[in-house]
């Protein structure tokens, strides 16, 4: 029994696409392995500049709350007033209510 005379090429062509798919999911892994690396550095280096920012934070805080307000010249609220809104969108709501 002899083999058909298309059986190879199209045996041929198709490994061939196999081999191409296979190539291609391995370039597809290294490219999103790369992006990953590159998305845990950059969020790493944003956690960093938070992590300073707040540290400049509790620091400014810190000599907020050491600081006597009345020593630089600042008084109670004598009178506290509200005002009330009229005719508001229905999207639009303060707090208060």
């Amino acid at each position: 029994m002899t083999m058909p005379t298309r059986l190879i090429p199209v045996l041929s062509i198709s490994a061939g696409v196999l081999v191409m798919v296979y190539l291609g999911l391995i370039v597809a892994t290294i490219l999103f392995a790369t992006w990953q690396t590159q998305a845990l550095s950059s969020i790493r280096d944003a956690q960093a500049a938070i992590g300073t920012l707040e540290s400049k934070y509790y620091v400014a805080i810190g000599t907020l709350d050491s600081t006597n307000p009345y020593s630089l010249g600042f008084v109670r609220p004598t009178n506290v007033q509200y005002v009330a809104g009229a005719n508001l969108p229905d999207g639009l709501t303060f707090a208060g209510r």
